[in-house]
């Protein structure tokens, strides 16, 4: 009797663990998604927000130290398959105003990427961030 209660204490844990481990890795971006450096502050969003295998764009809002949205950057992205080797996409995004730039993306597989971005200030200073996103 006793090896049955450990058994289902056991097997519940474990259940237990692997839904938190699923809502984990359905979420689309990392938590951290914006990068502090002391210059500027770099997020990413995606369209469609939830990714799936095919076409999708890249939104990525750039502003300054103080909130303010940072236009006449240049942002480009190199996208790529953490657990495979699909090749690296790259691309420059367009500015769409106040701040944000898009950058299609194609998602060729399941599973997680990782998009790196990597802004040139208008004053000529760059940053890079990297996100990792999950297509499902």
């Amino acid at each position: 009797m006793m090896n049955k209660k450990i058994l289902y204490s056991i097997a519940i844990g474990i259940v237990i663990v692997v839904v938190f481990a699923a809502l984990k890795l359905n979420s689309n971006i990392d938590q951290a998604t914006v990068n502090q450096t002391g210059a500027i502050s770099i997020s990413l969003t995606t369209d469609p927000a939830v990714l799936r295998s095919g076409q999708a764009t890249l939104i990525i809002d750039v502003k300054d130290t103080e909130g303010k949205p940072v236009d006449n950057a240049k942002v480009s992205v190199d996208i790529n398959m953490t657990s495979m080797n699909m090749g690296t996409q790259q691309g420059e995004a367009t500015a769409q105003g106040s701040g944000k730039y898009a950058a299609a993306a194609r998602f060729t597989m399941l599973g997680p990427w990782r998009i790196t971005t990597k802004v040139t200030m208008p004053n000529g200073s760059i940053e890079n961030k990297s996100f990792t996103v999950n297509v499902q």
